[in-house]
């Protein structure tokens, strides 16, 4: 059954928003596609700099197994900027469409 993961996050003190939209652009364009059953990826930022990640994936197997499964220099890039005290992740399955 298909999923959606939401995660939620802060950027460390000190990074760049325009530096780190560059990098999730990079993730979005060369890394998001290859992750296996990862259907749909869209970030959004609160107007208060919170982020909020949904990704939809074909089932939670495969999501789970997908967030571990790159650990190239785009993706380190992107999660050094993230502060990861405030990161929460979920996943939860599609009931309606």
């Amino acid at each position: 059954m298909a999923v959606m993961q939401i995660v939620r996050f802060r950027l460390n003190t000190g990074v760049d928003e325009g530096e780190f939209n560059a990098i999730n652009e990079r993730f979005q364009r060369e890394v998001a596609p290859t992750l296996p059953g990862l259907v749909r990826r869209e970030a959004t930022r609160s107007a208060d700099g919170e982020w909020l990640l949904a990704l939809r994936y074909t089932d939670e197997a495969t999501a789970k197994r997908a967030g571990r499964g790159d650990t190239g220099d785009v993706s380190n890039a992107l999660m050094s900027k993230i502060d990861m005290s405030t990161m929460s992740a979920g996943f939860f399955e599609i009931v309606s469409e």
